[in-house]
């Protein structure tokens, strides 16, 4: 009998549901065991890395017990410099049109401030140490684990069974779901959707984690530093100095790494 490869889909989704019921159960309870207010949100810093290294373990050990192809399933394989500078330019762009969808989508659903400042409280620094955690948790840890989890185990596994942009779109809409935030859910999808199409494009999860992470990064200078960033908005949307050349940098950027792998897909 001929060892399977890969897992079949329904396995792959037990498996993140599982994986991420772990991780959200745990970080509730230690949250919740914190009796001083004023040490949730460090406890909350010291989750986003605790809770984020079961998500980056538990299906490459499975996948490793199971004999899958590693190297298939978590797309690990390298890319050139040019696709790393152009997913740069991609990471760096998806945060600005995500804040325009985002302030569009409000104008329709008003995000409460009360949800807001919670779920801000813990991406907030005042110190270097708090920086360090944030960076490590918040960027490189979530944006490699969550990649792995999502734009290779899941999406590859759903990439097998023929239909690639089903599999895409699978993929981005249970990685928005497992966000558990209603109001930031269409841009995430989106997101997910373009970091899907590069991922199964190059074949390698390396833009997928770049992008990411590069977000994730943009998004914790942005909260730190709100009111340095005065330029950015014009009539309470992205001012259209930056919007328009973000939106131009971003398809040209698809599309230049489109055409590169045109000719030779990964299979």
């Amino acid at each position: 009998m001929n060892q399977r490869q890969f897992p079949e889909p329904l396995e792959a989704l037990l498996l993140i549901l599982i994986t991420f019921g772990t991780v959200l159960v745990g970080g509730f309870l230690i949250i919740i065991l914190v009796m001083d207010p004023k040490s949730v949100a460090g406890v909350s810093r010291a989750v986003l890395i605790i809770g984020a290294i079961p998500m980056l373990l538990i299906p490459i050990i499975y996948s490793r017990l199971r004999n899958y192809d590693l190297t298939e399933l978590f797309r690990l394989r390298p890319v050139s410099w040019e696709i790393i500078f152009y997913s740069v330019l991609i990471g760096i762009t998806i945060p600005v049109v995500g804040d325009e969808i985002d302030r569009i989508v409000q104008i329709f659903i008003t995000i409460p401030p009360e949800f807001l400042e919670n779920l801000t409280a813990a991406l907030h620094a005042e110190s270097a140490w708090d920086w360090i955690q944030l960076i490590l948790g918040a960027v490189i840890i979530a944006a490699a684990s969550e990649e792995l989890m999502f734009r290779g185990f899941f999406q590859v596994t759903l990439e097998k069974k023929g239909d690639i942009t089903r599999a895409v779109l699978i993929a981005s809409f249970t990685w928005a779901i497992t966000h558990l935030n209603i109001y930031w859910m269409i841009q995430i999808f989106i997101m997910g959707v373009i970091i899907g199409f590069l991922a199964w494009r190059t074949g390698s999860i390396i833009p997928a984690i770049i992008v990411h992470g590069i977000n994730n990064l943009l998004s914790l200078i942005t909260i730190n530093f709100e009111d340095k960033f005065d330029w950015f908005e014009m009539s309470g949307h992205v001012s259209p100095f930056v919007l328009i050349p973000a939106v131009l940098i971003l398809v040209l950027s698809l599309r230049h790494i489109s055409f590169m792998y045109k000719s030779h897909l990964p299979d």
